[in-house]
């Protein structure tokens, strides 16, 4: 009788352990569900008109990107500008249809080590034209190893709940400042292009011209591989070295124009001489908003180079 007791109770014990298993899973699979959403947030990227930004790697401080009828202007404590359009074109693309891939944290508990609290995100702000504010912080990056690709963690600023998001959302959103400006200094096809006037001190001045499909210095046929090097590192020159607050208070000592066909005017890059830190200031006509310091960037010797850059002689000897 005994036995039978011992076991009737271990059996009864034992259901009823399996039981509350059982409500536990169903109740805690139950609170995911419901916590959970694969439509983290929709916006009309249509109608975005302004993006605050508050990136962790400038300690929180304001970058404002405002639409206007000429672009995305570009600000912050010192310095208004106009945007580099494809970056905040290519923030407001993954901004648009946010899909969820996981919950990562249920409340704040997990925020420090999601970096989703004040001090390890970056927040941002997306307003609208028809006054609608979404209030974000975008906190670390991961990688999902089903999909291989990259995930962010991000959560509503008045939520507790923290997701995951696939992208690179989190790199885009903390930059600097200077990560959405125009760092622009050449940009266009070498193709197209038939003359490149240097102009420098002295006679050291030359012509680099196309006649019949080949490069030709002051009346001296170009060495093809050293003019197509230059030509492909000229087709995209930029600087995000840029040199704020600076007015131009002498003449240029060195100054490089293109001229080409399909080209409505020249594009003219000149550099004035500046201290011995700067070394020399750059401006081009494709950027106008922008100066940009020569300090630790050797962007002047690999632009302004001597004629003997393109007669197989050494690169980077003085002008002349």
């Amino acid at each position: 009788m005994f036995k039978k007791l011992k076991t009737s109770t271990l059996i009864i014990i034992l259901v009823v352990l399996a039981g509350i298993v059982l409500l536990n899973k169903f109740y805690f699979s139950k609170k995911s569900e419901s916590t959970f959403t694969d439509e983290f947030v929709k916006i009309d990227s249509s109608r975005i008109t302004q993006v605050l930004i508050y990136p962790k790697v400038e300690k929180g401080k304001e970058i404002k990107i405002t639409k206007q009828a000429k672009g995305w202007e570009l600000q912050n404590d010192k310095v208004k500008t106009m945007a580099d359009s494809n970056a905040v074109r290519n923030l407001i693309a993954s901004l648009g249809d946010m899909k969820s891939t996981a919950l990562a944290g249920a409340d704040r508990s997990s925020w420090k080590d999601l970096e989703t609290d004040d001090s390890t995100g970056s927040r941002i702000k997306i307003i609208t034209g028809d006054n609608q504010t979404y209030d974000f912080v975008v906190g670390k990056m991961g990688f999902n190893q089903n999909t291989r690709s990259a995930v962010t963690h991000i959560r509503k600023k008045d939520e507790e709940a923290v997701y995951t998001v696939n992208g690179w959302l989190s790199f885009s959103v903390n930059q600097p400042f200077s990560g959405w400006r125009i760092k622009t200094i050449v940009n266009g096809n070498k193709d197209n292009w038939n003359t490149i006037t240097f102009t420098y001190p002295g006679d050291s001045s030359f012509v680099l011209a196309k006649q019949n499909n080949t490069w030709i210095v002051n009346g001296s046929v170009a060495d093809s591989a050293k003019t197509a090097q230059y030509l492909n590192q000229l087709a995209s020159a930029q600087s995000n070295s840029f040199a704020d607050n600076y007015t131009p208070s002498s003449t240029p000592v060195y100054t490089l124009s293109i001229q080409g066909n399909n080209q409505p005017a020249p594009v003219t890059v000149v550099a004035y001489p500046a201290d011995s830190i700067q070394k020399f200031i750059l401006h081009s006509s494709l950027n106008n908003d922008a100066y940009f310091s020569d300090a630790q960037t050797g962007t002047v010797n690999r632009l302004f180079v001597s004629r003997n850059n393109f007669l197989g002689e050494a690169a980077g000897e003085k002008k002349k």
